[in-house]
């Protein structure tokens, strides 16, 4: 990763400028340069941004083909270029990393296991140049193939997988018969050998599928979950300490999958299967910030899925993003800024504080009569 001490340094003038509007130029994610994934290694890149627009993978509702635009649309917020400094954690991740936006993987319309192939090569690309992918997509058959890639890029033999979803994607051929549709994504890596069910947990199910032989099988299989109901009454600290440590437990790196529609659905409606009763967003951005400054910034990847603007109620949230086009951006940048909080040994930076405590400070004297 690099080693300049600041964004000055990694950016050079851009780092502070901001002349152009935020809604003009060609909505890169939050701007960053744009690099061709065979000169990321040239360009010095630690961490490269890729979409995966598939959808066709999808057994309900289609949409998620627009989710890496809506999902850069969104990271144009009012903010200078590269600077974000998180309030509440005290980093910002462009002090540690230089961020590119490689585009997209190339998608065959129709043409559902090329397209996951390509992704799949996309990802392997962005590995073997030595930079950290976070994918954007896409629906979650996309996982299979981003985990494949940059497994097999890096020479991966057993990867820890702390998978964020309203559901297991266990199933033996998703929900309507294809083995590599948005429910089965998670089996083709187990079957494949790459994630042992002990190095396994998903966090935050509910609902009604998949059904109980699946997560009978789940079980024989030493596959752990945390449901929905569990994370409100669990501390979340602890169920992060529980999924880092069996995703760690003998594994070469770790990769966190969120699939968006783990969320509450009047937080994040964005998505083809909402579902009552999932994370609040608080939740959810403390759960990913504290799995992440455990992890091995080196050995890991992330991606985010299932972001379908068109459900959502506004797309006027952040420039043509929508809420849940926001929530995701900003997801990502939280997971970039836990990255560089692992890469210096911390689990927080040095957010500023006020100069007195919080909270109460005992009986105020009142102001002497004249």
């Amino acid at each position: 990763m690099t080693e300049n001490p600041s964004g000055r340094d990694i950016y050079g003038e851009s780092y502070d400028e901001a002349n152009e509007p935020i809604f003009c130029g060609i909505p890169s994610f939050l701007k960053l340069p744009q690099v061709d994934r065979d000169e990321l290694s040239e360009d010095g890149a630690d961490i490269a941004i890729l979409g995966a627009p598939l959808d066709t993978a999808t057994t309900i509702r289609p949409g998620t083909r627009y989710g890496p635009r809506a999902v850069r649309a969104a990271s144009t917020v009012p903010s200078p270029p590269y600077r974000h400094f998180n309030i509440e954690t005290g980093v910002d991740p462009f002090d540690s990393y230089r961020v590119v936006d490689t585009g997209d993987a190339t998608i065959s319309p129709g043409d559902t296991k090329q397209s996951q192939d390509n992704i799949e090569e996309a990802v392997g690309e962005i590995a073997a140049e030595g930079a950290t992918p976070i994918i954007i997509g896409g629906d979650h058959s996309i996982s299979y193939p981003d985990i494949k890639g940059w497994a097999e890029a890096n020479g991966y033999e057993d990867v820890g997988l702390i998978h964020f979803d309203c559901h297991a994607d266990t199933g033996d051929d998703g929900l309507c018969g294809f083995e590599y549709d948005h429910g089965a994504w998670v089996k083709r890596i187990y079957d494949s050998g790459l994630v042992a069910g002990e190095n396994y947990t998903l966090i935050g199910p509910r609902g009604y599928w998949p059904g109980p032989d699946t997560y009978e099988e789940m079980a024989e299989a030493g596959m752990k979950w945390y449901t929905a109901g569990d994370v409100a009454s669990y501390d979340l600290s602890a169920i992060i300490e529980d999924a880092v440590q069996r995703a760690t437990d003998g594994t070469d790196a770790v990769w966190i999958s969120f699939d968006v529609d783990v969320m509450e659905p009047a937080y994040c409606p964005g998505t083809g299967e909402p579902e009552p009763g999932g994370l609040l967003p608080r939740e959810a951005i403390t759960m990913v910030r504290d799995a992440v400054t455990q992890l091995d910034p080196d050995n890991f990847g992330f991606d985010i899925v299932e972001v379908a603007p068109q459900y959502d109620v506004s797309d006027t949230n952040s420039y043509n993003g929508g809420i849940t086009s926001g929530f995701a951006n900003r997801l990502i940048i939280e997971v970039m800024a836990s990255m560089a909080l692992a890469e210096d040994g911390k689990t927080i930076g040095e957010p500023i504080k006020p100069k007195e405590p919080l909270g109460p400070q005992g009986d105020l004297e009142a102001p002497a009569d004249d």
